[in-house]
């Protein structure tokens, strides 16, 4: 196992800074946008850990879908003892099923066998029985004895919903840092674009003093200017490796790695028809049908909540049949027994039966309204990312036009520093001119696809149109 160096340090001496975080290096790993979302679907850790808790709640529906199954219970006793002098060697086994049936009977079937396994004396004690309960009040029917399942099987539903959310959102930000590398990279090239404009710019002035046609002292501007574009493609780097990492933290992908975003930026316009995605909103957001579900379990808990609050009447029957033997009186006569009657019972004087009524019709209620809210808000949001994907567009195209016009700018300029009809100062401002429209191309071209995916987002669509199917 290797050790690590000890390293001596002079008692005034500061101590070792840390080490500073790895950024992204080595040979250059091209990734496209398919490419990225495809490691993040598989990777990331956000979706991994939601697909682990899908085990558990698959299994929790498991459970409760077993409410109608019978129960079986195997119980034995094997006891040795010894009382008043005499020892003795007991067995009693006690199997018993029981079962739910949805109109709310109950049955239960119960075999209680007892044996004493002394040598000389073997009393046998033998007795299966049978009974079953009707409820004709609380618990009785179809809707209040299924509604534990049809709870669980919409619990269920929203669980998927839920996955359905995070799978989205995780898609999401991986396209939305995606773009962000995207830029980080375009912005490099363009800064060092501008420190080539400007280091062009300088060697042009230098023929110029050469020829005695500019001021030794008027080269400090170009100079300047050349240390500032250099200043600007360090910041660019550094905002690039950040975006790396944050792309490689949402692909749960080494740090180290070198990765490349290698789709190019393509901004075209996209027609919205407002209503239609409105509609597809209100049908497809997964918050929309969670909430609808959620809506659905409280009316089934307030079904629960009135039943509760009737009378307890109940049609019982019983049936039990007893043999067995005794050391002393030898084999007895098997005996059959049976009884059926009626059970009631009545609570008097517990409002919490109506306290859970009332939480019950509340919580209806309050999720109505809540449900309203979210339709408006919904709808809202979905406006507003539809008239922000308009107003994008029109912002890109005015950042094209700008940008061509900042060209166009500069190089008349620069045609005019070559006859001497302009100054340094003049074409290093149409330079830094170039350069934020540059810039504003870009931020105009990458805001307006993030635009085109937040309004995916909202209508509940990523999922279709990347074309991803949940294998839950």
């Amino acid at each position: 196992m290797p050790h690590a160096r000890a390293q001596r340090v002079a008692p005034d001496a500061p101590f070792p800074s840390p080490p500073a975080r790895p950024v992204p290096s080595g040979k250059p790993v091209p990734l496209s946008l398919v490419e990225a979302v495809a490691l993040g679907l598989r990777d990331n850790r956000g979706i991994k850990s939601a697909y682990l808790e899908r085990v558990a709640q698959k299994f929790d529906l498991v459970v409760a879908e077993s409410l109608f199954r019978p129960r079986i219970d195997l119980a034995a006793d094997l006891v040795r003892q010894r009382v008043g002098g005499i020892t003795s060697t007991d067995l009693a086994m006690t199997p018993s099923i029981s079962w739910l049936a949805p109109t709310g009977a109950s049955a239960g079937l119960v075999w209680d066998r007892r044996q004493r396994l002394d040598g000389g004396s073997r009393a046998l004690s033998d007795t299966t029985s049978f009974s079953i309960s009707q409820p004709l009040l609380r618990g009785a029917g179809f809707d209040v004895t299924l509604a534990p399942v049809r709870i669980a099987r919409l619990q269920e539903q929203i669980n998927h919903l839920r996955l359905k959310s995070t799978v989205s959102d995780t898609v999401t930000a991986i396209i939305f840092a995606y773009r962000d590398l995207l830029r980080a990279q375009q912005q490099v090239q363009l800064a060092q674009l501008s420190l080539e404009r400007t280091q062009s710019l300088l060697d042009t002035n230098r023929a110029l003093i050469a020829a005695g046609r500019m001021a030794a002292a008027d080269i400090v501007q170009t100079e300047s200017g050349l240390a500032n574009q250099e200043v600007a493609v360090l910041q660019a780097r550094q905002q690039k490796a950040s975006a790396q990492l944050s792309l490689l933290q949402l692909l749960a992908v080494d740090p180290r790695t070198n990765v490349v975003a290698g789709d190019p930026i393509r901004a075209e316009q996209m027609s919205i028809d407002l209503d239609a995605v409105i509609d597809l909103g209100l049908s497809s957001r997964m918050d929309i049908l969670a909430q609808r579900k959620a809506l659905e379990q409280d009316r089934q808990a307030l079904i629960v909540a009135r039943n509760n609050r009737l009378w307890n009447l109940s049609v019982t029957g019983s049936i039990s049949r007893q043999r067995g033997n005794d050391a002393l009186l030898g084999q007895t006569n098997p005996r059959t027994d049976h009884a059926v009657g009626l059970q009631l019972d009545i609570p008097i004087g517990d409002p919490s039966l109506r306290q859970r009524e009332i939480q019950a019709t509340t919580t209806i209620r309050t999720a109505e309204l809540r449900y309203q809210d979210l339709c408006q808000s919904v709808e809202t949001q979905i406006r507003d990312a539809a008239q922000t994907v308009e107003a994008n567009w029109q912002q890109l195209e005015a950042a094209r036009r700008a940008r061509n016009l900042a060209a166009k700018a500069l190089e008349l300029e620069q045609e005019k520093l070559k006859v001497g009809r302009a100054s340094n100062f003049e074409v290093l401002s149409f330079q830094t001119d170039l350069r934020a429209a540059d810039t504003q191309e870009l931020t105009a071209s990458i805001t307006y696809l993030n635009a085109l995916t937040a309004l995916d987002q909202q209508i509940g669509n990523t999922l279709d149109t990347w074309r991803i199917d949940l294998n839950d």
